[in-house]
């Protein structure tokens, strides 16, 4: 007879049958291996001594710990049997201590009838996507969406496992996503547009007074049909308030399909957004285009501006008749889709150059709503920063914690010509260079260390004759410093009248009102 132990605090006996009359080994019981090992005792008994498998064990916990959410594991009688890293992160327990044994209730300050766990087990039913709000033993208050599921064993209760997502953690989930998504878009050599929108106003990271105006435009026109217009430069965020606009639309449940326009030669553009019929031209076969994949959904035409106005013009034959036809086909198709464009250039000063469509424009840009660059809130970069490095740390060896002084006056003193994604870059460098977990000025970008002491930048000067010092301004800004200069100028002269003062500068007044906005000119 071998007497051994199963659970804690229950001694039963039961008759193994021993590979072989080895002293030690592994076998299976109850479907799991364990390893064994027997030690003689009085009266002709034998004592089976049986443990975990530990390399099997440490294989199973190390692989729950690269997930990006929490994964807890209780017994039959809510006692807890492991919590991988993302768990013990949200709960806030250190790795060092022990929760194995702990009774639920112990760990968390919270009613049997509303926790999730506790509701499985006692149901042996699963739990999905429900809401626990609690504190945990430091007082720390917590809230999170989790899913949990009983587990049997020939037919018997015995346990349950519990997924816990915070919004930290679903943006990192989301994020995984869309880097396999990415990676696998790549490796097919697809030209296949985004169609996951990952992207909501949650996202929309900083408070000040420009970039809070844009998102609560943003928020009010979302539930609405109308088309809207998003104008900034490049690496601004356009596409997050694309998706962000769409997922608080009546359209959030069906697709959100992005397309660059800038990226797609002409000759193709055509059959991705209408698709096309067999037999239209060699080798073609009825496929599907972007209007079709985003039927019911909304369709994100970036960097409009720079479509030719051959495709301007067939875009907006579609818009104003609401119907079109795949290349070579003879069916009319119904559109139902919302159109969200953007420019990285002004809007109106490309309808001037004859760029953009004047008739296409005022169809598209029912609400306009811009984006400011970085430069101009530099406020948010201290919350920017800490966003992405916290959004990224899993994917790099150290996890910053801490940063240089020195570190924030070289980003608050550099222009931003790339903006956002240009210091999201930047902080991707410096993670991947950093040796600790404190990010030094040592592990910015060469570019960004040699002007360790900007000097003030000052407005250019009007006249050509004028010393001009680059040494610490890039040519956008001393661009930018001189247009805003002379706008600021001409509406002294022509007594801020916004007519004449478009007129003396020889451009459109709404292209003037842009500018105005752009630059914050108070009068």
């Amino acid at each position: 007879m071998c007497e051994h132990w199963v659970e804690q605090r229950h001694k039963i006996f039961e008759v193994l049958p021993l590979p072989d009359q080895r002293p030690g080994g592994s076998l299976v019981w109850n479907g799991e291996q364990l390893a064994y090992l027997l030690l003689p005792a009085p009266e002709g008994k034998q004592y089976l001594l049986l443990s975990w498998n530990a390399n099997t064990e440490f294989l199973y916990t190390r692989a729950l710990d690269q997930l990006p959410f929490g994964v807890q594991i209780y017994d039959k009688n809510t006692h807890a049997v492991y919590f991988n890293q993302a768990s013990r992160e949200i709960s806030h327990i250190p790795s060092g201590v022990n929760i194995t044994g702990r009774h639920l209730l112990d760990m968390y300050d919270l009613e049997e009838t509303v926790s999730t766990t506790m509701t499985a087990l006692r149901t042996q039913s699963p739990v999905i996507d429900r809401v626990d709000q609690f504190s945990v033993d430091n007082g720390t208050f917590i809230a999170s969406a989790n899913t949990s599921y009983p587990i049997f064993q020939n037919g018997q209760l015995s346990g349950a496992v519990t997924f816990e997502h915070t919004e930290e953690t679903i943006q990192k989930y989301y994020q995984s996503i869309q880097d396999t998504r990415q990676a696998l878009k790549h490796f097919s050599g697809s030209a296949a547009p985004v169609r996951f929108s990952g992207y909501t106003f949650e996202n929309v990271i900083g408070g000040s007074e420009k970039l809070r105006s844009a998102a609560e435009l943003a928020q009010r026109v979302a539930p609405q049909n109308s088309p809207v217009m998003l104008v900034g430069e490049t690496g601004t965020g356009k596409e997050i308030f694309a998706q962000s606009i769409h997922r608080s639309s009546p359209r959030a449940g069906k697709k959100f399909v992005a397309i660059n326009c800038a990226a797609i030669p002409e000759t193709l553009i055509e059959s991705l957004l209408f698709g096309t019929a067999k037999g239209s031209f060699t080798g073609s076969e009825d496929k599907a285009g972007y209007f079709e994949e985003a039927s019911g959904g909304t369709l994100f035409l970036d960097e409009l501006n720079s479509m030719s106005l051959v495709m301007q013009s067939k875009l907006l034959r579609v818009l104003q008749e609401r119907t079109f036809r795949r290349v070579g086909g003879k069916k009319d198709l119904e559109l139902d889709v919302r159109i969200i464009s953007s420019c990285n250039e002004d809007p109106f000063q490309t309808v001037e150059e004859n760029k953009f469509r004047r008739d296409l424009f005022y169809r598209l840009s029912s609400v306009i709503i811009e984006l400011p660059p970085l430069r101009e809130h530099l406020e948010d970069l201290e919350q920017l920063t800490w966003y992405h490095l916290e959004q990224t740390a899993f994917q790099y060896v150290h996890r910053i914690t801490r940063i240089q002084p020195q570190v924030y006056q070289l980003l608050r003193a550099y222009r931003w010509p790339g903006n956002v994604r240009e210091l999201f870059h930047v902080l991707d460098y410096a993670q991947n260079v950093a040796d600790s977990d404190v990010m030094t000025v040592e592990h910015l970008p060469a570019y960004l260390r040699k002007n360790q002491a900007p000097a003030p930048r000052q407005s250019a000067p009007l006249t050509p004759s004028g010393h001009i010092d680059f040494s610490h301004t890039s040519l956008q800004a001393l661009m930018d410093d001189y247009e805003k200069e002379v706008i600021t100028q001409a509406l002294d002269r022509c007594g801020y009248n916004i007519s004449q003062t478009a007129q003396a500068l020889g451009i459109l007044r709404q292209s003037l009102q842009y500018r105005i906005r752009k630059y914050g000119i108070i009068f």
